[in-house]
């Protein structure tokens, strides 16, 4: 019987020590904008990932919030492997089945009348911007609100929405007419929301930023705001999106609609993709030669979407995230709320932070050299992110060995 994570303690390599071939050539030959772990991952079952070295690891981070499935899921690989044998790329200048389907699906999932498939999350910000300045192009409107400590993205437009100006040091200028308020306040967005106004652009959960829930009825306050001015409301969802909260959606918690939704991360499971879901009048300003994408739709990766969505909505995964996901915010909440160094333990479903008084990253190190995968954001926050399917006993081995480290 193996041993469990919450109990194996050993150390991550040095620099001293021998390191994996695959560690080597990866520092030889890529730019070093990623500060990685010294870890080579081989294969995954599950939540398990296991290294180029044997030791097995258990996976509460999902690839940052992509691995909605965990690893090897049999329903995905069965659809990826499918497609792939069938017809794996046609461009957007032909029709293919699996893009026809997926766009109907999430059509008749929610809100939207029409949608737009990329590549990625930063991608489908990128056209959501676009989409809601083209279509207000004539009223001279063109601001888009956002949020101080949002993450929408890095491209430029992606990152001029984005709340953290750490992150565009020494890329300016950037585009013009992003305008950032305090996140989670209402009454802000409606003091920075004028006739120049494009567009809200949110998180409804602030994921980056250090997993930051607003109060109860932000996002129907938005709404009415956003009608009142008549602009667009948009909600980023690429990593609340599909599943992680215990809705499809996280809007569909307050029981309102946007009229833009971005996606992506998590909607296939692992593969590469984006999708902006828009209501007609928004969407009829896309027209032939006003924006587009080479890989956008790719057939595997929308089959591969079709797939996640079914065991989501038809295999019982939500069902788990609601009920495993209320046991693992109770877990955290029992073991180490009483705890001098603990300042708050938040989120919704599979998406929850630990506020600290000090730096997360030597925790999130002192995790991995006992085989568990977690991730420090906003500085003083432990992300936990896990793949949807977790289990309680997992649950069990997380939050203890998270107890271990932390003494």
């Amino acid at each position: 019987m193996k041993e469990s994570s919450a109990t194996r303690a050993t150390t991550l390599p040095t620099a001293a020590e021998e390191v994996s071939p695959i560690l080597q050539r990866t520092d030889r030959y890529t730019t070093a904008n990623y500060a990685r772990y010294p870890i080579a991952f081989v294969s995954g079952k599950g939540c398990r990932l296991t290294g180029d070295d044997g030791r097995d690891y258990l996976d509460l981070f999902a690839g940052l919030a992509v691995s909605s499935l965990g690893h090897g899921h049999p329903a995905l690989v069965r659809a990826i492997q499918a497609q792939a044998e069938k017809l794996i790329h046609t461009s957007n200048l032909f029709y293919h089945e699996p893009g026809a389907r997926l766009a109907e699906r999430l059509v008749e999932l929610t809100f939207a009348d029409r949608v737009f498939f990329c590549n990625s999350g930063a991608e489908a910000n990128e056209a959501a911007i676009k989409m809601a300045r083209r279509a207000s192009s004539q009223s001279g409107r063109y601001k888009v609100v956002a949020a101080h400590r949002s993450f929408h993205g890095r491209t430029y437009g992606a990152l001029a929405a984005t709340g953290q100006p750490e992150l565009r040091e020494g890329f300016g200028p950037m585009p013009a007419g992003f305008v950032h308020v305090e996140p989670g306040s209402a009454g802000a967005v409606r003091a920075a929301v004028d006739g120049e106004t494009a567009a809200v652009l949110v998180e409804p959960i602030i994921g980056e930023g250090g997993v930051l829930v607003p109060p109860a009825g932000y996002l129907r306050a938005l709404r009415q705001i956003c009608d009142d001015a008549g602009a667009a409301l948009i909600l980023d969802e690429v990593q609340t999106g599909n599943g992680r909260t215990g809705k499809l959606f996280a809007y569909q918690h307050e029981g309102i609609e946007p009229d833009i939704l971005t996606t992506a991360k998590g909607l296939a499971g692992g593969l590469p993709i984006g999708a902006v879901l828009a209501r007609q009048g928004l969407a009829d300003c896309f027209v032939p030669g006003s924006h587009g994408t080479t890989f956008g739709a790719n057939p595997v990766a929308c089959a591969a979407a079709l797939a996640v969505l079914g065991e989501l909505l038809e295999g019982g995964v939500i069902d788990n995230v609601v009920r495993v996901g209320d046991y693992l915010l109770e877990r955290l909440r029992t073991r180490l709320g009483g705890r001098d160094d603990v300042v708050d333990i938040r989120g919704k479903g599979f998406m929850l932070g630990i506020e600290f008084t000090r730096e997360t990253k030597p925790m999130v190190r002192e995790l991995l050299a006992r085989g568990v995968i977690t991730n420090s954001t906003a500085g003083n926050v432990l992300r936990l992110i896990p793949p949807l399917i977790l289990s309680e006993a997992e649950v069990d081995e997380g939050v203890e060995a998270i107890a271990r480290v932390l003494g």
